[in-house]
């Protein structure tokens, strides 16, 4: 199985990123709350490059899971 991968916007914050690296919220970005990854992915991978990357299983599979809030 060849390795797939696949880069997010720069306008995707995570939760944790922007409680740190990222400083303020400045609400021009869409904030992910609780992703959950497969266990296919390599997290170092995403955690260095910000790129999701796996080998995909066989079969149908979720990939990402996450949940969005909208502010007012």
């Amino acid at each position: 199985m060849p390795e797939l991968r696949l880069g997010l916007n720069d306008k995707v914050i995570f939760e944790q990123a922007s409680a740190g690296a990222r400083g303020s919220r400045s609400g021009k970005g869409v904030e992910l709350e609780d992703v959950k990854f497969h266990q296919c992915v390599r997290l170092s991978r995403f955690e260095a490059e910000r790129t999701i990357s796996f080998i995909p299983p066989d079969g149908e599979f979720e990939l990402m899971s996450y949940r969005l809030t909208t502010q007012a």
